[in-house]
């Protein structure tokens, strides 16, 4: 299926992260198809009756799983257990499991828009041109970071590691497994310093089209690993 991605409207990368982004946040419907309510309540252990009870409701003609109002989140799946565990991951409809290879991500650009604003594990495919620009600029930043952050001892202890796109790009293009990114070199910065090469990075994405994302590291380099 990951093939689809390259033939879209805006050509992406997908790996899942399991981050929940596209279960929580806001209110829709996950349509259910014939069959798909006896699964879920197997995979439960429940009756087809009480999980249709207890997990679906009917808008119209057609079957939605219920939604849930937290005051953290927002509406979210009844289905999700804690932040980020579907309790039906094996059995889940095929609209989730198609997400996001669905024909109006892949036919209009709003709408991959907005899926890529929700889910972390779309990678956009950078023209060549428009990624060497920034690849430069993501380089000349590093050297700086360097360059204000030598000497000094790490201000932060080791934990897990964000980076954007941008860098994750860069890191896969180069090959580069020892190649820091930024998150790690700004723990030798001072917090001020920290702050200015952040925001300089945003700068870069915005002044070169870059497209924007974020997540953890090992996720970011998986979904160009998958590709």
């Amino acid at each position: 299926m990951g093939e689809l991605g390259l033939t879209g409207v805006v050509p992406f990368r997908f790996a899942c992260h399991r981050c929940a982004r596209c279960c929580t946040g806001g209110s829709g419907y996950v349509w259910l198809e014939a069959g798909e309510t006896a699964a879920m309540a197997h995979e439960l252990s429940l009756s087809e009756e009480h999980f249709v009870a207890r997990f679906v409701r009917r808008s119209g003609a057609r079957l939605s799983l219920r939604e849930v109002s937290t005051s953290a989140s927002g509406d979210r799946c009844a289905l999700l257990i804690g932040t980020s565990t579907c309790s039906v991951y094996a059995s889940r409809p095929a609209q989730c499991r198609t997400f996001p290879y669905w024909p109006s991500v892949l036919a209009d650009p709003a709408a991959f828009e907005s899926a890529r604003a929700t889910c972390p594990g779309i990678a956009v495919l950078v023209p060549r041109a428009q990624r060497e620009r920034a690849f430069a600029r993501l380089a000349e930043l590093y050297a700086e970071a360097d360059r204000a952050c030598a000497g000094a001892q790490d201000s932060t202890e080791p934990g897990e590691v964000f980076i954007t796109g941008l860098e994750a790009d860069y890191w896969t293009a180069m090959r580069a497994a020892g190649c820091e990114p930024l998150a790690h070199r700004v723990r030798r910065c001072s917090a001020a310093t920290a702050a200015d090469l952040f925001s300089r990075l945003r700068a870069i994405e915005r002044e070169t089209g870059y497209p924007p994302s974020y997540g953890r590291l090992a996720d970011m380099l998986r979904v160009r690993a998958e590709a």
